[in-house]
């Protein structure tokens, strides 16, 4: 979507400058409101390139526009209950080789949000939490010449801290635990948005667990490649996709949310929960790595009301695969939807199913699949149903609370369909396998206590 042009070039701008002439030194003026008492705002003014911890006593500002480089293999730790609030067009970005040691706690999760206060934040304000790890991405598996790595679509190859990918997969990024990102995507060039939260290229060496990405302007979480699992992911009240994978994603999710409620009536392209593409290029639809995440325990929530851009419960296109487990697809206005030839040869051969699920409320037909979209468009009915262990159009018992903007449950009633009927999850030491239940959350309610839904 289109933004304030001459934001755009300032950012462009501002990237190709050096560092400023200030430190990272705290503001002049007296610390604001959710300064911690005896603490300071502390205004990150220049790139961190040695290893450097943020204290839960201080506020840390991300300066208007400013791309802020974790790098030179430096490793940023950020302390339990620590804010960080970026300004506008601001970004935070691991960069190939450095590290974040963001481990948050139940009790005091980690908050990256948005400079502005409190009930007046805007979705896109800021860019939110990029990073770009050393794992295999098929970007330019097939570009001539060919390489294993690739330029971040928001820089410029004239800033060689943007670059991601490599050849190993046990690539370690760091830790991201207890976090909540929120308010991000900011759009600095038109359809080249920030999201929440970003990962290219980033390796199974990472750890991603209870992590909040709430009312972004693009995605939830979107992933360029890479081989990174994650765990207990809530992505609530994003404008675009929930969950969006790309360029060769390979790694495992379980535990995951997608809340797609809440958008303007006006947004100019679709909100799905899932979108997942294998590349971009329509010469490039079969390119290697493939995506093919392995996906368990997941409960994606639509907005059925909402008459935008067309937006189904998921997209499947562009040569993706994948393995998606123990899902719950609710009240899109759309239901699940496989596109192009290449997919279609996915779907047949196996390497892509849904099984084990629940579809319900999907479009206004009661049947949850889409309409024929074109000549030879594939029949959604044909991989999605009983002989997948699939139920169709079955209430699966989620609370009315499930639509909640400001204080969701995601826990199903009692004695609900969903709470049995789940496939057991591979025992291979990352998934839990008693979750034999459907959706995300069973008996316990691992959202409670750390999440929060700020409205605007």
């Amino acid at each position: 979507m289109k933004r304030n042009l001459f934001l755009s070039c300032m950012l462009l701008a501002f990237a190709a400058c050096g560092d400023g002439d200030n430190n990272n030194t705290p503001v002049d003026a007296a610390p604001t409101p959710d300064t911690p008492a005896g603490g300071q705002t502390i205004r990150t003014n220049d790139d961190i390139t040695a290893d450097t911890t943020w204290t839960a006593d201080n506020v840390y500002v991300i300066p208007r526009l400013k791309q802020l480089f974790v790098k030179n293999g430096a490793t940023l730790t950020i302390e339990p209950g620590t804010l960080i609030q970026g300004e506008q067009g601001a970004v935070l970005v691991i960069t190939r080789g450095s590290k974040i040691m963001a481990a948050g706690t139940a009790t005091k999760p980690i908050i990256m949000t948005t400079a502005q206060p409190s009930g007046q934040k805007t979705a896109g304000f800021w860019g939110g939490l990029l990073v770009l790890g050393a794992a295999p991405i098929n970007t330019n598996a097939l570009s001539m010449p060919a390489s294993t790595e690739a330029t971040f679509e928001a820089f410029t190859s004239a800033i060689p801290e943007g670059k991601f990918g490599g050849t190993d997969a046990a690539d370690n990024s760091g830790v991201i635990k207890y976090v909540r990102i929120e308010f991000a995507g900011f759009n600095f060039v038109a359809d080249r948005e920030f999201n929440n939260l970003t990962l290219c290229g980033v390796g199974s060496g990472t750890t991603v667990d209870y992590v909040q990405v709430h009312g972004g302007s693009d995605d939830g979480v979107e992933f360029f490649g890479g081989t990174v699992n994650v765990k207990h992911l809530v992505s609530s009240q994003n404008q675009d996709d929930g969950f969006d994978t790309d360029n060769g994603w390979s790694g495992k999710a379980q535990f995951v949310i997608v809340q797609n409620i809440s958008h303007p009536p006006t947004l100019p392209e679709a909100t799905n929960g899932y979108e997942s593409d294998n590349h971009g290029t329509a010469t490039s639809y079969n390119a290697l790595p493939r995506t093919s995440p392995t996906v368990y325990n997941v409960t994606l929530v639509g907005d059925h009301a909402y008459t935008g851009v067309a937006s189904y419960a998921a997209v499947f296109r562009r040569g993706t695969s994948g393995h998606y487990f123990n899902h719950i697809w609710y009240g899109f206005p759309k239901g699940p939807e496989f596109r192009d030839p290449e997919t279609l040869a996915q779907l047949t051969s196996g390497a892509l199913e849904v099984r084990n699920s629940i579809f319900f409320g999907n479009d206004a037909t009661a049947t949850n699949f889409p309409p024929p979209q074109a000549t030879g468009d594939i029949d959604e009915s044909l991989y999605i149903d009983a002989a997948h262990d699939d139920q169709v159009n079955v209430d699966p018992g989620l609370p009315a609370g499930v639509m909640s903007k400001t204080a969701p449950s995601f826990k199903p009633n009692a004695s609900a369909v969903a709470l049995t009927g789940g496939a057991t999850p591979p025992n291979d030491g990352f998934f839990d396998v008693t979750a034999t239940f459907i959706g995300a959350v069973g008996s316990d309610d691992w959202t409670a206590g750390w999440t929060a839904y700020p409205q605007n």
